[in-house]
């Protein structure tokens, strides 16, 4: 039976384990690290109370290890494919591990406008643009929005580290910190002021650092 990996860390958890989705976590020895895993048949449905029950595992072992890196959900996997795709990664994983080590993730959502349809639409024409103006934009660095920007000014002496991801038709933009776990608590004292003034901003955490995880496996 396969493995359904949580997460890689960067030392066996002193503490147990406790249950995964659905049996009991284990910590498995892999190049670079352990992986958080636990046996299981086929891939969870995706759904909330699935995500959400994730998400709750990752949590609770975060802070029972020094650094974790989190694997995105539904990942199924033999033991020698989980090992061959970690074979001669140590290096980037040291550095993913030293990046994230002692420290949690807060997440800021934006609610976007798309000016640019909303004058499309208004002039009655479908908004499209052209395949050279597409690559353009798509090689482009997305510009920080203003309100995001203020956010981060105000709130840079707590910040370990910044990303800042656009907004898709199905995801608001969102900017990521990466906080130090003794700062998280003055974070989220200095950034719930910043959040009520601003309606159209939404903060939430400390999680797991998703965002500054690469994509190992």
């Amino acid at each position: 039976m396969p493995w359904y990996v949580f997460a890689l860390v960067d030392r066996r958890p002193d503490e147990r384990l406790g249950r995964g989705l659905s049996r009991a976590l284990a910590a498995r020895r892999v190049p670079g690290g352990f992986a958080l895993v636990e046996r299981r048949a086929d891939v969870p449905p995706v759904e909330l109370g699935t995500l959400t029950q994730h998400e709750a595992v990752l949590a609770r072992v975060a802070g029972t290890v020094p650094a974790i890196l989190p694997v995105r959900f539904g990942t199924l996997l033999e033991m020698d494919e989980i090992e061959e795709a970690l074979d001669e990664r140590e290096a980037e994983m040291a550095e993913a591990f030293d990046r994230v080590r002692g420290r949690v993730q807060f997440t800021w959502r934006r609610r976007r406008v798309d000016t640019r349809s909303a004058k499309a639409a208004a002039r009655g024409t479908s908004g499209a643009i052209s395949g050279t103006e597409y690559l353009r934009r798509v090689a482009a660095k997305p510009a920080i929005p203003a309100a995001f920007r203020a956010i981060g000014e105000k709130l840079r002496p707590l910040v370990a580290a910044e990303r800042y991801q656009p907004g898709t038709s199905s995801m608001p933009d969102s900017l990521y910190h990466l906080v130090g776990r003794a700062d998280a608590n003055r974070y989220h004292a200095a950034a719930k002021p910043l959040a009520s003034a601003n309606p159209t901003v939404r903060m939430s955490g400390p999680f797991a650092p998703f965002a500054f995880t690469p994509d190992l496996l």
